[in-house]
């Protein structure tokens, strides 16, 4: 039985981020399973389009990619999951896949980070051992996209369990019911009303080139905690550059397969 395995991302034209996070990820698969054939998939069709224009990249979409799986032999076939929490991506992801399932022996899909209530303990354990040190009696505020029905339970569950291991630990999104103005209304209520702040992006890949939009909106929020008065240590890249995270995500692939 011919292994394949997809790993779905949004993508980006970064080549030395892309280095450090998916491809680094997608090689520690090989090693683990070296018969299997592994591939990336993004699904940002602008990120597709620019590889092919400037490079001897062929990127595919997921449909394609999965077809491409059949043609090469696979059977079984795993798709990999880089999403934060449930929402519209890993909703179209399952949809593609289980749209073409009955092309394989046996299809599986892996989970987001933040997923079940089991997610946001360990989540929380791999922040305090990425960030604890660093951010010490300070404030670490994580900035994820999120909306108002997509994830909106998870984060907040996964806020509470952060808080258990660095107790000035905060979730703020782009356009959830969280939005960072909400953060720093609660620092100021809570009497942390200047002083060190933390930020750091919650995804999968993030940096200043790459194509996704917490990363588009990255600078404007530190601004905007500088301009409340807080002295801000941005860490602008994404989770998958630590071991911690990329062995979380390693973890859903396994589960998936069982």
């Amino acid at each position: 039985m011919k292994q394949g395995i997809i790993i779905v991302n949004h993508g980006t034209m970064d080549s030395e981020v892309r280095s450090r996070t998916l491809d680094d990820f997608a090689y520690s698969i090989s090693d683990r399973i070296p018969e299997a054939d592994v591939v990336c998939v993004y699904t940002n069709g602008e990120v597709r389009k620019g590889l092919r224009e400037t490079s001897d990249e062929k990127p595919q979409n997921l449909k394609a990619a999965i077809l491409s799986m059949k043609e090469r032999g696979v059977s079984s076939l795993v798709i990999i999951s880089t999403d934060i929490h449930d929402g519209d991506d890993y909703r179209k992801l399952k949809e593609e896949t289980v749209g073409l399932a009955a092309l394989f022996s046996d299809v599986s899909i892996s989970v987001p980070l933040l997923y079940a209530d089991k997610d946001f303990e360990v989540t929380a354990r791999a922040m305090h051992g990425a960030f604890s040190e660093l951010v010490g009696d300070d404030v670490l505020i994580l900035i994820t996209t999120g909306h108002k029905t997509d994830g909106a339970e998870e984060l907040r569950s996964f806020e509470t369990s952060l808080k258990k291991h660095i107790n000035n630990g905060y979730v703020a999104t782009l356009h959830g019911e969280k939005k960072l103005y909400k953060v720093i209304k609660e620092l100021k209520q809570s009497g942390f009303e200047e002083g060190r702040v933390v930020f750091v992006p919650l995804e999968f890949m993030a940096g200043e080139g790459i194509e996704n939009e917490v990363s588009q909106e990255y600078t404007d929020l530190v601004q905007k905690l500088t301009d409340e008065g807080y002295k801000v240590e941005s860490i602008f890249k994404g989770l998958a550059e630590y071991d911690e995270f990329q062995r979380l995500y390693m973890r859903h692939f396994y589960d998936s397969m069982r």
